[in-house]
């Protein structure tokens, strides 16, 4: 339609045609980007400060040149990955939904929430009702504390602050209490929740490491309840780890270790 540009956000387009531009090379003086972008100088230059508070522009000394931080290049691996994420890792997914015949979940973070962006399901008819692109809050459930617990701890700390801000029930014994949690998944490399997310459902998840040793998705069973004794509580703490180790190896991630009580766990998911 003729007035669909009506809708067009125009200061995000001359934020984006200062990206791209600047994408041409290393580094800008303020003039030469001026000239090339035809932009007034007073804007393109809180088009810079916007981008380099949000660090994906930094000035190389003050009153310096400007050039692109590799904050793209994290956001451009981060959608590659997340794109070929579940084609690359279907057949350890599958095979894993083969060995307990349970809906098995692929998921990475997106702001506070973990997102669903690959499943495979079980032939179960009583099983979770989610489909891909399905979210939840991350710090409730067994896949967020996971990711969570590997995160760089200034993104963990960006996090937490966010949590508190967006949700003001969210207490100083909660926060402790994920802290608690987060201790014992980067011990173990695993972690559960316990129907905090789904009332009758209790979860296993494990992370997925990319070749920097990054945590990139965590790979997760949800099970009702009642299909939960101690030989199958064991068999997906034996599997699901053991698939997450799998798909990272896909990743080149180097060798990271982790040892826990099954026994104990056993315990804790058929208490």
């Amino acid at each position: 339609m003729a007035d669909d540009k009506y809708f067009m956000m125009r200061s995000l387009e001359k934020a984006l045609f200062v990206i791209e531009t600047m994408a041409i090379k290393s580094n800008w003086t303020l003039k030469a980007l001026n000239e090339k972008c035809s932009i007034p100088k007073g804007t393109l230059q809180r088009i810079l400060r916007t981008l380099e508070e949000l660090g994906y522009v930094r000035q190389l000394e003050r009153g310096g040149a400007y050039t692109l931080t590799l904050k793209f290049h994290k956001l451009g691996k981060q959608i590659a990955s997340q794109s070929d994420m579940g084609v690359t890792l279907n057949p350890i997914l599958s095979a894993l939904r083969d060995k307990v015949n349970e809906t098995i979940n692929l998921s990475v973070l997106s702001g506070l929430n973990m997102v669903v962006v690959h499943q495979v399901g079980s032939d179960h008819a009583l099983q979770m009702d989610s489909v891909i692109g399905t979210s939840f809050p991350a710090y409730l459930s067994a896949s967020g504390k996971v990711f969570l617990a590997f995160l760089p701890e200034e993104e963990l700390r960006r996090f937490i602050k966010e949590l508190r801000h967006s949700d003001f029930s969210i207490t100083t014994e909660i926060i402790n209490s994920i802290y608690k949690e987060i201790e014992c998944i980067r011990e173990q490399g695993i972690g559960f929740d316990f129907e905090e997310l789904y009332k009758g459902v209790r979860c296993v998840a494990a992370p997925v490491f990319d070749d920097t040793g990054k945590i990139i998705a965590t790979i997760s069973c949800s099970v009702p309840t009642v299909r939960l004794d101690r030989y199958f509580s064991q068999k997906l703490l034996y599997e699901i780890p053991n698939a997450a180790a799998e798909a990272s190896k896909m990743f080149h991630a180097p060798d990271i270790s982790f040892s826990f009580d099954i026994d104990a766990a056993v315990g804790q998911l058929v208490e």
